[in-house]
């Protein structure tokens, strides 16, 4: 049955007193819906006491509710156990004179009177009689028509109840059919009996939300913001702090309506503790409440950080019905980002004190305080010593290690030798006290240190769990809280030589107690011995000592014993990648790199490890590809830099001198990354960070965190570093110190305290030589922070000294004039337009009219002034500038008194700037001014293009607009061969407009020309698609000769490669390929593409990894012979296609275009019944019916079925594609939805169909229940452990 399910007449089962609280729960849970406190509904006393009391009284101070199994604001309900004929309802209600005062109050406030009667389940003329004998009850009564009634017999009752998960898991609980472990809301932090539970909110506890900036607010404060991120998030909200902080407790006082104000809807609270082996397990619980969209808030209380990451993922996916909440145990671990974290933490002893007072009424002021000190605040150890002690004890004058062995006594003597064996157990993280093999038994494997048989230890487990030392998951146990655990861990590796507790967990077969014990060994970095055993285990020839050739297992074990002997291991790390050729950490999936550089990064938070782990890091990145963002150490070098969340307390002067080591290192990559460091020190706000590297138990935070005169200090001593470079008198310092200081600009702006500083530099760096990127940066400022916009709000009044900077640094001399407003990067462009009009509509295209206009006398004043070309330097035909370089081009021309010296000069420019890619813009635009005046010199300088290395790679795009003629054509294809030109080049010839009044035959032959070259045939596809777009598909656009040419394009390609990263080449093939088969002729080559496309098939094994969508328009246009063709060849070939079909790598089928009539006309045609499951295999099945988005099957699918001779066979093949080819989730859910979905034909009118369905799904209904009890299992095992 469903987990929110019950059958009705199980409700028989509930008393009278459950009946009771069962309505006023599921009012509770209804006014809720309705938006209102669950406040609203008060309930109490007898069912059977026949005193006309009010059972549940509903009272929500509104005048009217939505419609649902609450009408109206004001409701009776009247609970009744046993049956309530005619004639019982009377009684109940009295009539005339005698009717119930409770009734004719409700009818006079207009309110609703509703019986419900668990022991009747009516059929509809029975309610009907019911509800007559309520309305003759009342027909005497003055206000009647006011009056709402109605009756709720079981079935209403079990179909309100269904609505309501949280309180269908009471009634389970009560029924004795509860979920193992789930509860609804209730006493979750499971106080002993008698004892209050009211919240401690002592001030030391202090709890920090994701929002808060790290500002740590008091329990009473942080209620109300923790309600409201759990309202507002989309994310799953996990509680992060050491146990006995008490947050299952502060949780639960979330939904508590006497805390604070607006507590969250406790009517809709699933609880569980994941420690307790739940059933269901956590994520088919969660799937199940996604699945059928119940509103939900789902707490799982010390929730392993594995399946806190899971559940985050699909909760954060799918929206706000479901909101998550997991309560951490006491392990510290990395948080997801689909997650809000909450930290609480104490800082004193006073929660833990009050706590024992309260349970331990007689232990006295001095006792409490004593105990609560002596563990730190940590209410769990405070409660486990305090029930160890004797009433009127004084605990006051005992040492700490009396106190701490007080867990191990029985009535102050010691309980055997639990001690000891709690030593024993704490030196592993985790351990499982169940197993099928000797060898690998881990209690065996423990107890055998000191002498202990498994059935000892076993014993001595049971005894630390009563006392809340050990905690369990599944067959997994740990020594927890972590406090005792360490101090245990710490005393048993004095007491146990090196040697022998080495060879017990390195052992062959141990691997995953060695794990556990290098876990453990982690939390005691101040412990002589773990820190000898490690430092043995980094020796060259030791465990981990090679470092670069680490198996998975090897590598946890290395992060988990970094915090021990950082020192060693930071060592080694230099020697291994500085003794091996690099090679090893090329990027690439690579888990021993990513490794090490998470170890290099958390080592790098200890200034007195930063300069060695930045050395190590820069070297890495120097061996990075640029497009390399995969635990890329080019990105994490550069974090350090930022002004907070850096992750290091590395000093300013440390951070600055690392810098310029990169700065003004011969080596170009370093100098980047120097400058990369630069830009990010200067960035923010915002800043984004690694989050907090648990390193072992070393405490650690985000790293350094100025204030705002230090963020004033950090600012100006980055900006010092960029006036220096840019003083340098290196060209390839100062260009990009310039450009960073321009960038940060307006950010740093924001900073009061820095705008002198601010305004200094500006007008250093302008004294140097102008610097027109700032102006922009000025310009920017001031258009997007002091500019009042006609819908905006109102905007500070310009600063002075803005103004007056933005003044100083225009550009005059015509130089820097043209740097900026022509070959400046390409950004806020409209910012440098004086005549910018906010309110004017067109105001972009008359600001890029003005700009245009601009750059053209810009070129002219250029042309007619002394300057020359050197001047303008390399940005002349750098990528990635302003759009105006071309009218500046035209301006050049336009200006020249001889054009010839003009272009001379021009070209000699192209071969003094050393980068591989460049705009030639300006050559165009010269070339194009030129043509308007003299089109036959223009007809000489493109032939001196022709024969340029670097211009005739784009010497297409360098005609003039509009005008190409045969001879330009002539001047191009005389290229086409050369080894040194691209194709792509002449793609546009193809399709543009301006190109359409060449002759056909010539642009023929340019096609075919193109198809030898290599990467020939994409370029053909490309122009052919773009000629096709838009057009009508009723008309030949291409025409037979070029179809034909697109034929063998696909051809080639496909014959060449399979792969289509991204879809975009089986985009533009498709729409060639349809316009091919559409029109008749060229049969002989349509023919051919058939066959490359099953001979790729046959090559790849029925594997086609892309074109899916050409392949299927190529069946939908040829169907008989693309059907034909999957039944011919060899068995081997037959095979290979058959399975092509059932979507052999393809993300659609291959025949889903295919029309349903022809497909059956064919397998009819073919006599052979073998072909309908084939064929059956690879139509769509599925279909997704409306907005509710269900899952029907496809028209095509059914008509297939009902025409073929044998349903059983087809439907057969229908059963198989239940599991999809990929899926993200539940694959059994998956499986289960659409086995649903077909077994709808059980129902079919048509016998041998209905009867065949019945057998498939039998089958289908195995494959489903295999497969849940398969994940259930992995589930559960996944769900339960500590690591």
């Amino acid at each position: 049955m469903a987990i929110f399910d019950i059958e009705k007449d199980e409700l028989l089962r509930l008393s009278d007193t459950q009946l009771e609280e069962l309505i006023a729960r599921l009012t509770e849970a209804e006014v809720a819906i309705h938006g209102h406190s669950p406040a609203c509904v008060n309930w109490s006393g007898s069912i059977t006491a026949p005193d006309g009391g009010i059972d549940i009284h509903v009272q929500v101070p509104v005048d009217q509710l939505k419609p649902g199994f609450l009408v109206r604001p004001n409701t009776v309900f009247q609970a009744k156990k046993y049956k309530m004929p005619k004639s019982t309802i009377e009684k109940e209600m009295g009539t005339g004179n005698a009717l119930s005062p409770i009734i004719s109050e409700q009818a006079r406030k207009q309110g609703s009177y509703i019986i419900v009667s668990l022991g009747d389940d009516c059929s509809p003329s029975g309610k009907a009689d019911r509800l007559k004998a309520m309305r003759d009850a009342v027909k005497d009564d003055p206000n009647k028509s006011n009056l709402h009634l109605d009756f709720y017999d079981r079935s209403k009752l079990i179909q309100w109840l269904r609505q309501h998960s949280s309180v269908m898991l009471w009634v389970k609980g009560k029924l004795g059919q509860g979920y193992s472990g789930w509860q609804p809301y209730g006493a979750w932090s499971n106080p002993p009996q008698g004892v209050t539970d009211t919240l401690i909110s002592a001030p030391g506890v202090t709890i920090t939300l994701p929002s808060g900036k790290g500002q740590k607010l008091k329990i009473d404060e942080a209620i109300s913001p923790m309600r409201a991120l759990i309202r507002s998030t989309d994310k799953a909200v996990r509680i992060t702090g050491l146990s006995g902080v008490g947050k299952t407790r502060i949780v639960q006082a979330l939904f508590d309506e006497t805390v604070g104000t607006d507590a969250l809807d406790r009517t809709v609270a699933i609880y569980v503790d994941t420690g307790s082996e739940p059933v269901p397990s956590a994520t088919a619980m969660l799937d199940k409440l996604i699945a059928e969209d119940r509103r939900a808030i789902m707490i799982l209380d010390n929730c392993p950080s594995e399946l806190h990451a899971s559940l985050a993922s699909k909760v954060s996916a799918t929206g706000k019905e479901v909101s998550l909440i997991t309560i951490e145990y006491d392990i510290r671990d990395d948080k997801p980002q689909t997650t809000e974290v909450i930290h609480i933490e104490t800082d004193g002893p006073e929660v833990a004190e009050q706590l024992l007072i309260r349970r331990f009424p007689s232990i006295g002021q001095n006792n409490a305080r004593r105990i609560a000190e002596f563990a730190d605040g940590n209410a769990r150890v405070a409660l486990a010593i305090a029930e160890r002690g004797e009433e009127g004890e004084s605990l006051a004058l005992l040492s700490d290690a009396q106190l701490f062995n007080r867990l191990f006594e029985q009535r102050n003597h010691p309980d055997g030798n639990l001690r000891e064996q709690a030593e024993i157990l704490s030196l592993v993280y985790s351990f499982s006290v169940s197993s099928t093999d000797a060898a690998t038994d881990e209690l065996e494997i423990l107890g055998a240190l000191f002498g202990y048989s498994r059935t000892q230890l076993f014993k001595a487990v049971t005894k630390l769990m009563e006392r809340h030392i050990v905690q369990k998951r599944s067959h997994w146990r740990a020594i927890l809280p972590h406090a005792i655990a360490n101090r245990l861990a710490a005393s048993a590796l004095y007491s146990i030589p090196v040697d022998p507790l080495r060879a017990t967990f390195e052992a062959p077969g141990c691997e995953r107690l060695l794990m556990s014990f290098s876990h453990r060994l982690g939390l005691l970095h101040d412990h002589p011995v773990a820190k000898e055993i490690v430092e043995a285990w980094l020796q060259p020839k030791g465990m981990l000592g090679r470092i670069a050739e680490l198996n998975d297992i090897s590598l946890r074990i290395l992060e988990y014993i970094g915090p021990v002997a950082p020192e060693a291991l930071l060592n080694r790390i230099e020697v291994v990648l500085s003794s091996s050729d690099f090679k090893g950490m090329e990027p690439g999936y690579n888990p021993q790199r990513r490794s090490i550089l998470r170890l290099l990064q958390l080592m790098a938070y200890e200034p007195n490890a930063f300069e060695r782990c930045g050395r190590l890091l820069i070297r890495i990145a120097e061996n990075e590809a640029d497009n390399n963002d995969l635990d890329s150490a080019r990105n994490m070098v550069p974090r350090f830099f930022q002004a907070y969340l850096s992750g290091t307390h590395a000093s300013l002067s440390q951070r600055i001198a690392l810098m310029n080591e990169c700065i003004t290192s011969s080596i170009i990559t370093r100098r980047s990354l120097g400058l990369k460091m630069l830009s990010t020190a200067l960035d923010g706000p915002p800043w984004s960070g690694f989050g907090v590297g648990e390193f072992g138990a070393r405490p650690r935070d985000y790293g350094y965190e100025p204030n705002y005169d230090e963020l004033v200090e950090w600012r100006s001593a980055f900006i010092d570093v960029i006036i220096e470079l840019a003083a340098s008198g290196d060209p390839e310092l100062e260009r990009p110190a310039r450009s960073i200081l321009a960038d940060k600009f307006r950010g740093i702006w924001f900073q009061e305290a820095m705008r002198d500083k601010l305004v200094d530099a500006a007008r250093t760096l302008n004294a140097l030589s102008p610097w027109g990127e700032g102006w922009k940066a000025v310009r920017s400022t001031v258009y997007f922070d002091y500019t009042k916009r006609s819908d905006g709000d109102d905007v500070e009044p310009l600063p002075d000294n803005l103004a007056a900077l933005e003044k100083e640094l225009e550009p005059i001399a015509l130089i820097p004039t043209i740097q900026t407003y022509v070959l400046s990067t390409n950004h806020d462009y409209w910012a440098l337009d004086a005549d910018f009009d906010h309110e004017e509509t067109n105001r972009y295209t008359a600001a890029r009219k003005r700009l245009e206009d601009k750059a053209f006398q810009l070129g002219q004043d250029f042309a007619l002034s002394n300057h020359v070309l050197e001047e303008l330097g390399a940005d002349l035909f750098s990528i990635g500038g302003m759009p105006y370089r071309a009218v500046f081009g035209r301006g050049l021309a336009r200006g020249a008194h001889d054009l010839r010296i003009g272009w001379q000069r021009l070209v000699e420019q192209i071969e003094k700037q050393p980068d591989a890619n460049k705009d030639f813009g300006v050559i165009g635009g010269f070339i194009e001014e030129v043509d308007s005046v003299d089109p036959s010199l223009a007809q000489k300088f493109l032939d001196q293009c022709a024969q340029h290395p670097e211009l005739r790679q784009v010497l297409v795009g360098l005609h003039p607009w509009g005008k190409f003629t045969v001879n330009d054509l002539d001047r191009c294809m005389k290229h086409l061969d050369d080894p040194d030109i691209r194709p792509f080049m002449y793609e546009p010839i193809l399709w543009r407009d301006q190109y359409a009044n060449l002759p056909r035959v010539r642009l023929l032959d340019l096609a075919k020309r193109l198809l030898n070259k290599v990467s020939g045939d994409d370029v053909i596809l490309d122009a052919l698609s773009m000629k096709l777009h838009g057009k009508d598909e009723s008309t030949d656009t291409l025409g037979a000769d070029f179809r034909l040419i697109g034929l063998a394009a696909a051809i080639q390609r496909i014959q060449n490669s399979d792969r289509d990263q991204g879809g975009t080449i089986d985009y533009r093939m498709e729409q060639v390929i349809h316009a091919a088969l559409r029109f008749d002729g060229n049969d002989a080559r349509k023919i051919e593409w058939l066959d490359t496309i099953f001979s790729v098939i046959d090559e790849h094994y029925g594997y086609v990894s892309g074109f899916h969508k050409t392949i299927a328009t190529t069946a939908a246009s040829m169907p008989e012979a693309f059907l034909n063709r999957i039944f011919e060849g060899s068995e081997e070939q037959r095979q290979r296609r058959q399975f092509f079909i059932n979507r052999g790598g393809l993300r659609t089928y291959p025949l889903a275009k295919i029309n349903t009539s022809v497909l059956i006309a064919w397998c009819r045609a073919r006599n052979d019944p073998f072909v309908w499951p084939v064929v059956a295999g690879g139509v769509n099945l599925w279909s997704k019916n409306g907005e509710q988005s269900v899952l029907t099957i496809h028209e095509t699918a059914i008509e297939l079925l009902e025409a073929s001779p044998e349903p059983l066979a087809v439907l057969r093949s229908f059963a198989e594609r239940i599991t999809p080819s990929s899926w993200t989730g539940s694959l059994a859910n998956i499986m289960q939805a659409r086995s649903r979905t077909l077994s709808t034909l059980i129902k079919h009118e048509r016998t041998d169909i209905a009867e065949a369905a019945k057998v498939v799904c039998e089958k289908m209904m195995q494959w489903v229940e295999c497969r849940k009890e398969r994940e259930q299992r992995e589930e559960s095992e996944r769900e339960q452990r500590f690591e």
